[in-house]
């Protein structure tokens, strides 16, 4: 009983805004004892992180609206143990556990105090996206400020593959542990959040649709920037897809299974548009088949030596990658948001989410690419993927962000009639299904 009454004491607004402030200004004393120390980079993690907790009371203006304490507390723990013990722990456990208690942070923050309306299973998604699109960018950020301004941060004067290894190794237990957070977060909001009383939560909005979500068709002045019609997209196409099927020949002339293999899967991308339209009936406008086929094409392409010869060629095809990743992701998370009440994500919040969600698959990427030249060693086969030392992957996540902002940014429109199409075809399998 009396554990209750401290529960129910502790999560009133007033004694939550003291503890959360509390913990707020021993992050702020962690961020200077990080500086002084020169441990820099945990000095910006801290200060990040204390920013991320202030949010909410500076865009809504009042100073008691903060995130509850004990979520706090789990946030501030591994920063805390980092400063005052990390000769205890292996080096990388006490970043890779932040990093995903920023992650949760940040979903609850989206969760409690937007508009945006999570059930447990988007919540458990978002997380581990999260957890991932943090720790890319956190590594990229470093990076950039390495490259342009001299610091050390990642670029410490060791090897470029001994320093690729090592993000590596740092992105895959970001892997791990935003897999645990998702399921913490996903637990506690589908059997605990219901049960607490508190005012420190704010009254989810009403979902309403806006203009920017009723677009049927790509904008006019788009259109005519394009001035391809229908059937010169579709004749694109085709030849795109022709050359494939002579680039996976030409391989198996060659004997090169790294150019069959690429025509292989680049040609089976290329038909996913045709399946779904006549095993699901959802038509897509020639343009975005153009746009995935021209991104899987010059991917392929690149095996005949232009990743080598062309130096930003793999930029390219990242971007384009990225941008069609950015597009699916967008598609389908709309799509599920049409179809049920119990997710709403606005317009504003899903240009996050789509650069959340193409820098979380740019971090998947890497891993597989990283896993795969490992196996290549050990095995002696021959490489199908490579990666060529850490300012490789960097600025392939560099580009993974370029693409990501490109479709969040304008690429959208051409989407959404797509995702209504969609809706309507998720309610009809939900419903046939649920009349058998």
């Amino acid at each position: 009983m009396g554990s209750d009454k401290l529960s129910s004491l502790l999560l009133t607004t007033c004694k939550n805004a003291i503890l959360s402030w509390t913990i707020l200004f021993v992050l702020t004393v962690l961020t200077l004892i990080n500086f002084m120390n020169g441990r820099y980079t945990w000095g910006i993690l801290c200060a990040f992180t204390a920013g991320i907790i202030l949010l909410p009371a500076l865009f809504l203006k009042n100073l008691s609206v903060m995130p509850p304490w004990y979520l706090l507390i789990l946030v501030a723990l591994p920063m805390l143990i980092n400063a005052t013990a990390y000769h205890i722990f292996f080096n990388s456990v006490p970043y890779y556990v932040s990093v995903a208690t920023i992650a949760l942070l940040v979903a609850a923050e989206v969760n409690w105090f937007t508009s945006v309306k999570m059930d447990h299973r988007f919540a458990i998604v978002f997380v581990f996206i999260t957890t991932l699109a943090i720790s890319g960018l956190w590594h990229l950020i470093q990076w950039i400020l390495d490259i342009n301004i001299g610091t050390s941060f990642i670029l410490d004067g060791r090897s470029q593959e001994t320093l690729n290894t090592e993000v590596m190794y740092e992105f895959m237990y970001a892997t791990v542990v935003g897999i645990v957070a998702g399921f913490i977060f996903g637990w506690y909001l589908k059997y605990k959040e219901k049960s607490i009383q508190s005012d420190i939560f704010l009254p989810s909005i009403n979902k309403q649709e806006t203009s920017e979500y009723i677009s049927s068709r790509p904008p006019a002045p788009i259109r005519k920037l394009l001035k391809i019609s229908p059937k010169k997209q579709e004749l694109a196409t085709r030849i795109m897809q022709a050359c494939l099927l002579i680039m996976m020949f030409a391989g198996i002339y060659l004997k090169d299974t790294h150019i069959v293999l690429n025509g292989i899967i680049a040609l089976g991308i290329t038909f996913l548009p045709n399946i779904i339209t006549h095993k699901y009936y959802i038509s897509l406008d020639p343009s975005l088949t153009l746009w995935i086929t021209l991104a899987v094409f010059l991917d392929a392409l690149g095996t005949f030596a232009f990743y080598d010869t062309i130096s930003r060629w793999d930029n390219l095809t990242h971007a384009l990658s990225a941008s069609v990743i950015a597009a699916a992701g967008y598609v389908v998370l709309r799509a599920i948001d049409i179809y049920t009440d119990e997710l709403y994500i606005p317009h504003k919040f899903m240009f996050v989410f789509i650069i959340l969600f193409v820098l979380a698959a740019g971090v998947i990427w890497e891993i597989l690419e990283f896993i795969t030249d490992e196996m290549v060693a050990k095995f002696e086969m021959n490489a199908f993927l490579t990666q060529h030392g850490i300012n490789d992957t960097m600025q392939d996540l560099f580009f993974d962000l370029l693409g990501a902002i490109i479709v969040a940014a304008w690429g959208t429109a051409y989407l959404s009639d797509i995702s209504y199409r969609l809706a309507r075809r998720i309610e009809v399998f939900s419903a046939s299904k649920n009349k058998k």
